[in-house]
């Protein structure tokens, strides 16, 4: 009898740890996935005096070296012609920039660089999109667009900085500031843990369930 209530005690409290683990990890806060776009040079809708030589994108994690994994294009808006370049590098000593040489001198235009990477801290691919200016300024609609591509990619449009520092500078002493994050980690619950907690709730459940069931019958045939 008492082998049977340790047992019955020992399946209680396993069946507690998986619980308050899972409720302590969902808690914590998880980074995000994917290496984002962290900076480039060209920088996001820069305009430039003269045509650039290469293209420079640092992501927020390291990237993974794979065939076909890393990769970096560049459209010519107007036109929607392809601009050859060069073969696209990984840095040994920071893996977090992806590098190619521009095999053509541009003209003046407004350009679309594209890109896809791999991460290596996660396994995850990621793909994102910025433009630039040679010689020539956007236009309003083009800043338009700019500043929704800014949005996609989690960062603030160039001379947004400026702008709200001024107005946090002009706001009344102890007045509510809204800050932006920009950090790549992010707090909150995804629905695949949910989904896991709850197939791992219920199996708890159904082992204590079998457990209970078999020691009743023990206890009738005894």
């Amino acid at each position: 009898m008492a082998n049977t209530r340790s047992t019955a005690s020992n399946w209680r409290l396993l069946l507690t740890l998986v619980l308050s683990t899972a409720a302590c990890w969902l808690t914590q806060p998880h980074a995000s996935a994917h290496a984002a776009y962290e900076s480039s040079t060209p920088e996001f809708a820069e305009v430039l005096s003269g045509p650039p030589t290469e293209i420079s994108i640092r992501f927020t994690q390291e990237l993974f070296r794979r065939e076909g994994a890393n990769g970096i294009t560049l459209t010519r808006l107007e036109h929607g012609n392809k601009v050859r370049l060069g073969e696209v590098k990984i840095a040994n000593d920071d893996r977090h920039v992806m590098t190619v040489s521009i095999n053509e001198d541009l003209e003046a235009g407004r350009f679309l660089v594209s890109w896809t990477n791999l991460s290596a801290e996660d396994g995850d691919t990621d793909s994102g999109s910025f433009p630039f200016y040679v010689r020539r300024s956007p236009s309003a609609t083009e800043v338009a667009e700019d500043r929704r591509s800014a949005a996609e990619l989690l960062i603030v449009y160039p001379g947004d900085e400026t702008d709200q520092s001024s107005e946090a500078e002009a706001a009344p002493r102890g007045a509510p500031t809204v800050v932006r994050a920009e950090s790549s980690n992010r707090a909150g619950l995804d629905v695949g843990p949910i989904v896991w907690m709850v197939v791992g709730i219920a199996a708890g459940l159904f082992l204590v369930g079998a457990l209970g069931f078999h020691l009743g019958r023990s206890r009738s045939g005894r």
